[in-house]
This record gives C-alpha cells, sequence and structure tokens, in this order.
C-alpha cells in the first residue's frame, strides 16, 4: 500500500481498509491485560451493577471520541500528528509529537513487561520460568508484525481478532461459571471512589489511543468504515474486558489479572490470550510511534524506526521495573485529553478547513506555530495534572484534589479545553 509508512495523504484508491478491517483492528486493541487491570479497579468500590453501568457509558462516551478523530483521518487521509498541525501549527505539533514518541515506547515496555510477566506465571504451572524469554519473544513477534505492515494486517488481524474472541468468549464463561453472577450483583459498593472518578478510570483508556486513531483511519474505504469500524471494534472488546475484570475483583478481591490467570490454571488458552492479546495492542504503540517521528522529521525512515522502537521497547522491558515509570507515562497521556479536544473542536465547532496539501506546506498558512492553541492546550495539561497528581503521586493541591476525586481527570479537562479554545479560535 503506497503511503502506509509515509504521512502524505492517502490516496483514495489506495484505501483498502473495510470496516470489518478496522473493527478487528480495534477489537484486539481492546483486548489487554490493561483493560482487564483497569476493570479490576472499579470494584468494589462500586458495586457490580454501578461498575458495568459505568463500563457501558464511559466506553460510548470515549469512543465517540475515538471515531471522531477517525473522521478527520479518513477525510483528509493524514495521521493523527500531522492533523494536529491545523489547530497547533506546524511546528507547534512538534512538541506533542515528541511525547508522543516517547509515550508509545513507554507504553510499548510497558505491555511487554505485563504479557511478559503473564505468560512467565503461566508457564511456571508448566515448569518453566523465564521472564526475560518471554519479553525477547513477545518484543520480536511485536516488532515482526508491525514490520510487514498496514497491507498485510488485514487478514491477519481478522483471524487474529477470530481467535481472540473465541478466547475471550471461553475466558468469560470460565469466570462466570465459577462465580455466582447474581450474587455478586446484589453486593454493595464499598465507597472509596464514586460514580463520576469510576467513569474517569473508563474514559482514559479510550482517550489515551486518541493520537493514534487517525494513523489507521486513514486506509479507512469511507466514513462508515472509519467510525464505526474504530467505534465498534473497541467498543466490545474493552468494555468485555473491562467487565471480566471487575467481576473478578469483586468475586475474590484480586485485581492483578496475571494471578488470577495463575489461580484458574487454565495453562495453554491464557498463553494464547496473552500472546495474541500483546500483539495486536503493542503493535500500534510502534506503528505510530514510527509514524509520529516522521511529524517530528519528514525525510525519517519509517521502517527503521520500528525496528527501533520495538528494540528500544523491548530493552527497557528488560531493564526496568514498571512501576518507575508507569505513573510518568500516564500524567504525560494528560497532555492528549486536551490535544484530542482541542481538534475535535477545531475540526468540527471552529469548523476550520482541512486541506492536506496545506498541512503538509512548511512555508504555508498552517506554518510556524498557533500560540492562541498552544496556550490552550498547555493549561488543559496543566489542569489535568492538578486534578490527577494526588492519585498519581499522592501530592495534594487544595480544591484540585477534591475536584480530581470527585470528578476524575479526563472529562472536567475535555470540557475546559474545548470551551477555552472555541472561544479564542471564534
Amino acid at each position: 500500500m503506497e503511503g502506509e509508512y509515509d504521512i502524505k495523504p492517502v490516496e483514495r484508491d489506495k484505501r483498502t481498509f473495510t470496516l470489518l478491517t478496522l473493527l478487528a483492528i480495534w477489537f484486539g486493541a481492546g483486548i489487554s491485560i490493561a483493560e482487564f487491570w483497569a476493570g479490576a479497579l472499579l470494584t468494589p468500590a462500586l458495586s457490580l451493577g454501578m461498575a458495568l453501568l459505568v463500563i457501558l457509558f464511559g466506553h460510548i462516551l470515549g469512543n465517540t471520541i475515538m471515531g471522531l478523530i477517525a473522521l478527520e483521518g479518513e477525510k483528509t487521509g493524514l495521521p493523527t500528528m500531522v492533523l494536529s498541525r491545523a489547530s497547533l501549527g506546524i511546528k507547534g505539533s512538534i512538541l506533542p509529537s515528541i511525547l508522543n514518541y516517547l509515550q508509545l515506547i513507554g507504553w510499548t515496555a510497558i505491555m511487554l513487561i505485563v504479557g511478559a510477566n503473564a505468560m512467565n506465571a503461566v508457564a511456571k504451572s508448566l515448569g518453566v520460568d523465564n521472564y526475560a524469554l518471554w519479553v525477547i519473544l513477545l518484543g520480536l513477534l511485536v516488532t515482526g508484525w508491525t514490520y510487514i505492515g498496514p497491507k498485510n494486517w488485514e487478514k491477519l488481524e481478522k483471524i487474529a481478532a477470530l481467535l481472540l474472541l473465541a478466547l475471550s468468549l471461553w475466558l468469560t464463561y470460565v469466570t462466570l461459571q465459577r462465580f455466582s453472577f447474581t450474587q455478586l450483583l446484589s453486593k454493595p459498593g464499598t465507597g472509596e471512589i464514586g460514580v463520576m472518578l469510576g467513569l474517569d478510570l473508563v474514559i482514559a483508556m479510550p482517550l489515551s489511543w486518541a493520537p493514534l486513531i487517525a494513523d489507521y483511519s486513514r486506509f479507512a474505504k469511507n466514513r462508515n468504515a472509519a467510525f464505526w469500524g474504530t467505534y465498534l471494534g473497541y467498543f466490545i472488546s474493552s468494555s468485555l474486558f473491562y467487565f471480566v475484570g471487575a467481576l473478578t475483583n469483586m468475586a475474590i478481591g484480586e485485581g492483578d489479572p496475571i494471578r488470577i490467570i495463575a489461580t484458574y490454571g487454565i495453562g495453554i488458552p491464557a498463553m494464547l490470550i496473552i500472546i495474541f492479546s500483546t500483539v495486536t495492542t503493542t503493535f500500534l504503540d510502534v506503528y505510530s510511534a514510527a509514524i509520529t517521528y516522521k511529524n517530528i522529521s519528514p525525510r525519517a525512515n519509517a521502517k527503521k524506526q520500528v525496528l527501533l522502537v520495538g528494540a528500544l521497547g523491548t530493552l527497557l522491558a528488560l531493564v526496568f521495573p514498571m512501576e518507575q515509570y508507569e505513573g510518568f507515562l500516564l500524567l504525560i497521556g494528560g497532555a492528549f485529553v486536551s490535544l484530542a479536544a482541542i481538534m475535535i473542536t477545531d475540526y468540527f465547532l471552529v469548523e476550520k478547513e482541512y486541506n492536506a496539501t496545506e498541512l503538509l506546506d512548511e512555508n504555508g498558512k498552517f506554518a510556524g506555530y498557533n500560540i492562541k492553541a498552544i496556550l490552550v492546550w498547555a493549561i488543559g495539561f496543566t489542569f489535568y495534572m492538578g486534578l490527577a497528581i494526588e492519585g498519581l503521586f499522592g501530592i495534594h493541591i487544595p480544591l484540585l484534589s477534591e475536584v480530581g476525586f470527585r470528578l476524575g481527570s479526563s472529562i472536567p479537562t475535555f470540557i475546559l479545553v474545548s470551551l477555552l479554545y472555541y472561544l479564542v479560535e471564534r
């Protein structure tokens, strides 16, 4: 596929991703241990019934944002970080691109760490204990899957999605067989977190994908494929895994999916889920890191960046424990709540005309910096940090920490940034 490793607009006749292709890609992205873990954070603080409502409503909101950015990619044929040039300016888009590049390397490492730990937990029951082996194996699989390129993902993603669907339904069935769903549904929540904070924990996950969405929807055949493929694929799988995480934590008080997998003793099927889910989630990070780097340095070789990002992610996973940088990466992610708000407001409310040729012209009307937009982005980032910093690092900021505890960080930040950006642009 021409342009699959470039930031130039993908021509209409080169776009081959159907609704089913994008649904398979985002279905694979939503099946991950990270979703399982996040779902477990909701219970027993919330009742299981309330957790289920929060999961569904949070994904409806979060996936709408994913779908809207997907439409921008389909309309222009451009990746996400290039689209951010329309609001921030070409040079202004470089800073969020650098942050995105760094966070995607970090998230590659985190996903490899989580996947390797889960593989090792299952492998121990089979008499094998070698964490480094699983990191390297998963790192090679992720890098190889990414390197073959979008042209070859279509068939592979559909096959992987079918296998993951079967394995996920089987895992859900096993979970429901072991616990009385009706009895768990009647248990009250303990109240450590409120409904709005729980909602924020759900919305944060689809929002974390915001800087990547258009990288894939630019290959969509039409608007329906772009929006509904992205929306439904991630909605189905991510909601399911959130629910299984919430269910198991409510049932046995265990929020660590690795220990749960080991407790279930489900061996080979669990290993297949871990391998496929790690690959189908993490390759998106590696590919988008390479495309993001092209927005920073347009002459860079993106395929070499795929190899570099895969190698760096694997090396980080081997050297550093996840706890040392997970909070930092989550904080960086706050920058992209603001960026998503600006991009959606700019495209759908300010209704700025997006011309792909002009967005790539370094001497045209989008050259340089849009200072107003960058200031709004910085205000939103700072506001998000103020709301989230106690939960991440234990630093209390009067008023902001109270608001963050009751309302979360993502929703207030998104609303504030959208309003500010609309006002300064109109």
